[in-house]
């Protein structure tokens, strides 16, 4: 029965079996984004490897009693974020998905 257990226990998952799998794969995307984000650099009939999203700039201010004003920000109301068209960042910019779930978040003051 002693031997039963151990042939069994080596079948089951393990986690450190499975994090080299899951970072290599985790590499390959990011290998892939990159390559097909820089053939959308040099060939640009491929699409728009950059893009931008529009957003308001709401300023968030502390105020007294650890409470927080909101007030659009009167010298920059409004302002263009350029973003990378990919799952990861490229070439300094975050992807547009990220950029576009975080276009309406305040900046902290």
């Amino acid at each position: 029965m002693a031997g039963s257990t151990s042939a069994s226990s080596n079948s089951r998952y393990s986690p450190r079996r499975a994090a080299p799998f899951f970072l290599a794969l985790l590499l390959i995307a990011y290998f892939v984004d990159f390559a097909w984000f820089e053939l959308r650099v040099w060939h640009p009939k491929l699409g728009p490897a950059t893009g931008s999203v529009h957003r308001i700039r709401l300023l968030a201010i502390p105020a007294k009693n650890n409470k927080v004003e909101y007030e659009i920000d009167s010298v920059h109301p409004e302002e263009d974020l350029s973003c990378a068209r990919s799952l990861f960042p490229h070439s300094g910019n975050r992807p547009c998905w990220y950029v576009t779930k975080h276009a309406n978040d305040p900046i902290p003051m």
